[in-house]
This record gives C-alpha cells, sequence and structure tokens, in this order.
C-alpha cells in the first residue's frame, strides 16, 4: 500500500504513512524500520522517508490547459513575466492543496496588462492582492476558476520560457508563505525544501542570490548554515521556525 501511494513521490512522512495504512503509529514505525532496514525504503531524515535514493534530473512540470493557456496568451502579447512558486513546485508537495494559487511575477509596470489579458471566465487575476483579499475571493468564487496572483518584481530572473527554475520558485514560495501574503502553510513549504533536497541537486549560489533579490539572503544563510553546522547561530526568527519544522534545530 505505501508504495502505490508514495512511488511517485521524493518523499513521505511517519504522518503520511499512519494516514495510508490505518494503523498505530507503533506498528507503522516498525514497519518503516524494517523496510528500511532491508533496502526497501531510504531514511532521508528524522520521519522522513522515500522509495528512491536516487536525486533525478528535473522536468519542467506538466501544467493544464488552463494555465498553458495563459502562458501563451501572455507571451504572444509580449509581456515580460515568469510563472513561479506552487506551479513549479508541486511534484514536491507532501500534502496535496485543494487548490492551486498560481503566483505570477510580472516585470515592473506589467501587472494591469497582464491582468486584463487574463480575465475571462477560467482566470481570476488578482494584482497585488494581500491574503485577506485572497481568501475572500476563494470563499465568493467558483472552483473552476483559476486564480492567478499577479506581482510587479523588478526583476524576473530566474526563468527558461517564462517558467521558474526550481530555485526562483522555492524562494518565491518561501517568501510569500513566511510572510503570510498568500494561503499556504509555511510548515508546507518547509517540506516541499526537504523533498527537493532528497530529489535533485539544487544551485545554491542561484539561491542566494534569488534570496539577495527578496531582501532575505541573511534570513536564508541562516538556514543553510545550520543546515551544515547544527551549532551555527540563526539569529532570524523565520530561519529557526523553519528549520524546527525540519527537525534540524532544538
Amino acid at each position: 500500500m505505501l508504495k502505490l501511494a508514495f512511488s511517485d513521490k521524493p518523499a513521505f512522512s511517519v504522518d503520511d504513512a499512519e494516514r495510508i495504512l490505518n494503523a498505530k503509529r507503533s506498528s507503522v514505525l516498525w514497519l518503516l524500520s524494517i523496510f528500511t532496514a532491508s533496502g526497501k525504503l531510504v531514511r532521508i531524515s528524522r520521519g522522513i522517508y522515500s522509495f528512491s535514493d536516487k536525486k533525478n534530473s528535473f522536468r519542467t512540470p506538466t501544467f493544464s490547459p488552463e494555465i498553458n493557456n495563459a502562458i501563451s496568451t501572455l507571451q504572444n502579447e509580449g509581456v515580460s513575466f515568469v510563472l513561479t512558486g506552487l506551479d513549479i513546485l508541486l511534484p514536491f508537495v507532501q500534502h496535496q492543496p485543494n487548490r492551486i494559487l498560481h503566483l505570477l511575477y510580472t516585470a515592473t509596470g506589467g501587472g494591469s496588462w497582464a491582468q486584463s489579458l487574463l480575465k475571462s471566465e477560467n482566470f481570476t487575476p488578482l494584482l497585488e492582492p494581500n491574503l485577506q483579499e485572497i481568501n475572500t475571493i476563494i470563499d465568493v468564487i467558483e472552483d473552476r476558476s483559476e486564480i492567478i496572483i499577479i506581482r510587479e518584481r523588478a526583476s524576473i530572473l530566474g526563468s527558461k520560457e517564462s517558467v521558474a527554475t526550481l530555485e526562483r520558485a522555492f524562494i518565491d514560495l518561501y517568501f510569500e508563505s513566511s510572510r503570510e501574503m498568500i494561503p499556504f502553510s509555511f510548515q508546507e513549504t518547509a517540506y516541499i525544501f526537504m523533498n527537493l533536497q532528497s530529489s535533485v541537486k539544487l544551485n545554491t549560489a542561484r539561491l542566494l542570490r534569488y534570496s539577495k533579490e527578496r531582501s532575505i539572503r541573511d534570513e536564508y544563510e541562516d538556514i543553510l548554515n545550520a543546515l551544515e553546522d547544527p551549532r551555527a547561530h540563526v539569529s532570524s526568527e523565520r530561519a529557526q521556525k523553519f528549520l524546527s519544522i525540519l527537525g534540524k534545530i532544538r
């Protein structure tokens, strides 16, 4: 049952296994221990397991027809933008969200143009919304309408054919979730990072460059330093919370 549920996932937690097996936690831990000892599972970190220990190359994710249409529409009109966040990171999500909030950054001055192009029965484009505005829209619109959060950025580097790299997408999602700009769990963002590290080789220089662009380089360096040395000093409260979720700090 576990392999059927998680063989295509980068990783899964003890809680996930407990839910799938519908068994006592002690029994689940015993099974996971047996499977790990026999080589059927790989223990990535505390409470996190995977059916593969190989770091596979990442392929551009497959988007829905609606999102592909949105990308084509903006590209054909010459809008400078990058699709980032959860759309790119979805293969690494621990718990699938009920609704995907599409995060789209345009060059400065291009937000209103992108919003006008995407207004249709399939899209609900929101320009620079705050958390309360997003939650209000979620409560009133139909499920079939795709919510696209548009933000203007001075720089939209870190993309290929208007789709963010993993590093760009993660830093953007980290920033949005840690600052409570979108209704997405900061804890889930930490799980995504854990799954990314276990599945692909991230470019640290890119991560630091994009974190500097978001003015959170010191915060992200705290995380990287603590991952290398648990004794390292962590001054950022958000970094401390992130590392605590990962089980890397007391």
